[in-house]
């Protein structure tokens, strides 16, 4: 027979004030002002997407964020590994989605390699002649935050609202065709077949 140790309840304890002055800053706003908009940028409301805001190092160096790209449209975000063999089939497809709507859609392949490996991914992206934005999520903090443990490849397709329309885990061949379908449709594109049935 198992047995589950348990602990007895302890009394209530009684929050500090603070405790309370913490949760009252979060209720009533946080802590800090919002970032002034740079010369040249617009001005933009990121809490109105539903979509999580996170930023990366990309492997070329830059720094990339989700809300930042939905500032320009919808997103593509891809999660992949180079150890994950059906991710490293599908990055010429998205590669080739991300050229085909290029200024239309902004496709984000976020690597989840770890410290050991994350330095072989430039390489790899270089070498494959890749033109994928690649954040790198070595920490693993935005696969945690949206929660996707070992499945990958992972992908989500976001509208400019930053609102999900779109979620698979993993590949086989051929999704690539389910998955551009969807980008058109949300672009608003209108395919060869589907203008001559109509």
């Amino acid at each position: 027979m198992t047995r589950v140790a348990t602990s007895r309840p302890s009394a209530p304890r009684v929050a500090g004030p603070a405790l309370i002055a913490a949760l009252a800053l979060c209720v009533l706003g946080g802590t800090h002002a919002p970032r002034a908009a740079r010369a040249g940028e617009a001005a933009r409301d990121t809490t109105a997407y539903s979509a999580p805001d996170w930023t990366l190092r990309t492997a070329d160096g830059g720094e990339v964020s989700l809300h930042g790209a939905l500032a320009r449209g919808p997103v593509l975000v891809s999660f992949w590994a180079l150890w994950c063999v059906p991710c490293l089939r599908e990055l010429p497809h998205l590669d080739e989605l991300a050229r085909e709507t290029a200024g239309r859609l902004t496709v984000l392949a976020v690597n989840e390699d770890g410290p050991r490996s994350v330095a072989r991914v430039r390489p790899y992206v270089h070498s494959r002649r890749l033109g994928l934005i690649v954040p790198l999520d070595t920490p693993g903090d935005v696969a945690r935050e949206m929660q996707i443990g070992d499945a990958l490849p992972f992908l989500v397709l976001y509208d400019a609202r930053g609102h999900e329309t779109y979620r698979r885990v993993g590949y086989r061949e051929g999704d690539e065709v389910a998955l551009r379908a969807r980008i058109m449709e949300l672009l608003g594109v209108v395919s060869p077949d589907t203008s001559a049935a109509r």
